[in-house]
């Protein structure tokens, strides 16, 4: 399965929780609606968040239960405009109820948990890929920017991420076959192109 890229903001509940997602390790969305949302499909979460007049929210709120995937990786820039930070999703969706409240300082019930690269420090936004800066204008929460995956892997280096395309995993693949094959010149091709 593809590993996807999130662009996540940290301001659940329309205050910069930058701190708290380092320190408690995690991505987050606002939206207290008073319970948990594992269990509900993306009609049932709007109608949650309609109640409590948040229904603008569907998006980011169903993207972060049922759209990420545990190994997928966010792309955290801070408010402060200069900072940006990455992480790697290592939990499926959380509630925590203590947050579950409708206040500035808390409103984040919705989370899941992420290991932070570079030992939670942030990148300079200057230093990035022009097209990893340009897609951190799109002015939402959360929106998937797997199209930049290049630039990412190349930024994060993390060895246990796959980042060969798919054509790369193709033509390796073509290649096995070639040097398993009963026709010596086939083999011997196969030999050449490897050695080349």
């Amino acid at each position: 399965m593809e590993t996807r890229i999130w662009l996540v903001r940290p301001l659940p509940h329309g205050s910069n929780h930058m701190k708290d997602f380092l320190s408690e390790n995690i991505i987050a969305v606002g939206y207290p609606v008073g319970e948990p949302l594992s269990g509900c499909s993306y009609s049932q979460i709007r109608s949650l968040l309609k109640d409590n007049g948040w229904e603008e929210g569907i998006g980011n709120v169903n993207t972060l239960v049922h759209g990420m995937s545990v190994g997928d990786i966010v792309v955290v820039p801070d408010d402060n405009k200069k900072d940006v930070y990455f992480g790697k999703i290592t939990s499926d969706y959380q509630y925590v109820e203590e947050l579950d409240e409708n206040i500035p300082e808390s409103g984040y019930p919705h989370q899941r948990k992420v290991e932070w690269y570079f030992d939670k420090k942030p990148l300079l936004r200057s230093e990035l890929p022009d097209e990893l800066r340009g897609s951190m204008r799109y002015p939402g929460t959360i929106a998937d920017i797997t199209k930049h995956h290049e630039h990412v892997f190349k930024t994060i280096k993390d060895p246990s991420l796959n980042t060969e395309s798919t054509l790369e995993q193709k033509a390796k693949k073509v290649l096995e076959e070639m040097l398993n094959h009963e026709d010596p010149e086939i083999k011997l091709k196969a030999v050449e192109i490897v050695l080349k």
